[in-house]
């Protein structure tokens, strides 16, 4: 669900803008370059779906013609039902499968698109001349829906033009509020047809990349003033804080439809309070405790007015599966944060993910208790000397109860002044104590580490020796 730095086929933007005219070039020969660069992408990394089709489309065009019709009416239906499997695909986000004709709408794509493609796969395949007005048709809708977004989207100053529209919005907002005079209400009414003009020529892509970020970023739906923010634990929704900022929300919500809107929020918000880690491990925090409540409410409110659980007769317009997955393989505060949010709306997903939450709840209590204990100070050279005083009054009064016992034994001196002779030099356990010195603990008088580990050939001695 995280949207890191990702893998893509071309090696600049103006590969992929000069691509793009290719395919729609007048030219044959420019359009055939186009399909052959394509093919190239495509053995380098995954391309684009819509790339993907508009190539396919564009080589049956070219192809020769001299085919049999019926093997030319296959090949084209095969063309179409991909380039509608393909494109619809994308929008099936639910846990619940939608029909296609509710995700065409979504999109924008032709109902008859659909219709066709029910045809071509289960009844009888249209005529030749049907099938190829549709392919123009699909290139067109190609067109206007992928390739003139995608270009207009393209321009590296697109997050500042999206954050200074929003920042615009929310001041005439703001303003026509506090008084709602005529002059501020022509001034919000233009600052909202100036938002709904940038944001509706961006693709849904650009969703993800640059709106929803500059919507997380402080001053939109989380406010400058920390009083307005949500707080640890309940990370609950403040009232105002919701009535201002659903507006906005739902005249993006209208540009590219509430599923893709709230997708990417929530993929965006999990980018956000979950570090991304190859390790599995505890991360710290990267966001303050108030900004990162007021993430995890939304979330919770996200997932409050547009989730479903499975097996609800109400198809969810947002899937959980990816914030789930996130925050499960990135343990830590806020992810635990947002899965308690997920339990709350999903009681049913909430007792899988219970133990998960507890073990999460335990781990961090004990790396703040851990974090909690008192450090020693750095000990001076004073208290040092004193230490050393101290153990050598202990090691001094130790040797000398080792020798009054020796002579209260009445032990004779000459057998005990032979005794160290009959020691195996080379034994490391066995030595006088009269000549003991102070070694670290867990070595043996010389300083050496003992090696306690057993020989491998005793795995070999069987436990039980079965009776002759």
């Amino acid at each position: 669900m995280s949207r890191g730095t990702r893998l893509v086929a071309w090696t600049s933007t103006a590969e992929y803008v000069a691509v793009g005219e290719l395919l729609y070039s007048e030219s044959p020969q420019d359009r055939h370059r186009g399909v052959l660069a394509v093919k190239a992408w495509r053995a380098r990394a995954r391309v684009p779906a819509a790339v993907d089709a508009t190539a396919t489309l564009v080589e049956l065009q070219l192809s020769d013609s001299t085919q049999p019709v019926s093997q030319q009416r296959l090949t084209l239906s095969m063309a179409l039902i991909r380039f509608v499997n393909s494109i619809l695909d994308l929008e099936q986000r639910t846990t619940v499968a939608q029909s296609m004709a509710v995700l065409a709408r979504r999109i924008g794509m032709p109902a008859w698109f659909v219709e066709l493609r029910h045809a071509c796969t289960h009844e009888q395949v249209p005529s030749l001349r049907v099938l190829r007005a549709a392919h123009a048709h699909a290139l067109v809708w190609l067109d206007e829906h992928y390739w003139r977004r995608q270009t207009r989207a393209l321009p590296e100053d697109t997050r500042d033009r999206v954050r200074a529209a929003v920042a615009e919005y929310v001041r005439a907002r703001d303003t026509v509020k506090a008084a709602a005079t005529k002059r501020n209400a022509s001034e919000f009414d233009a600052a909202k047809a100036a938002l709904v003009a940038l944001t509706g020529v961006l693709h849904s892509d650009a969703v993800g990349a640059h709106v929803v970020r500059v919507l997380l970023e402080p001053g939109v739906l989380v406010p400058t003033d920390k009083r307005m923010r949500a707080k640890f634990p309940e990370c609950t929704m403040p009232s105002q804080l919701a009535r201002q900022s659903t507006s906005l929300l739902r005249l993006l919500a209208d540009v590219w439809g509430e599923s893709v809107l709230y997708d990417e929020l929530l993929s965006a918000i999990c980018s956000a309070l979950v570090p991304q880690s190859s390790e599995g491990g505890f991360e710290p925090a990267t966001l303050g405790p108030s900004h990162a409540a007021t993430l995890v409410a939304w979330v919770r409110w996200i997932l409050d007015k547009h989730y479903q659980p499975a097996g609800s007769d109400t198809p969810s317009n947002v899937s959980v599966d990816d914030l789930l997955e996130t925050c499960l393989r990135n343990p830590g505060y806020y992810s635990r944060a947002v899965l308690k949010a997920v339990s709350d709306v999903d009681p049913a997903l909430g007792r899988d993910l219970r133990p998960f939450v507890d073990y999460m709840g335990k781990a961090l209590a004990a790396l703040a208790a851990a974090d909690a204990r008192p450090v020693r100070s750095t000990v001076d050279a004073e208290e040092m000397r004193k230490e050393e005083e101290l153990m050598q009054t202990r090691l001094d009064s130790m040797r000398g109860s080792a020798g009054s016992m020796d002579v209260d034994m009445g032990a004779d001196e000459s057998v005990e002044a032979d005794e160290p002779e009959t020691l195996q030099p080379d034994s490391r356990w066995a030595y006088d104590v009269r000549s003991g010195s102070p070694c670290p603990i867990g070595t043996l008088a010389d300083g050496c580490v003992p090696d306690l580990e057993l020989p491998l050939w005793i795995d070999d001695i069987p436990l039980f020796v079965a009776p002759a």
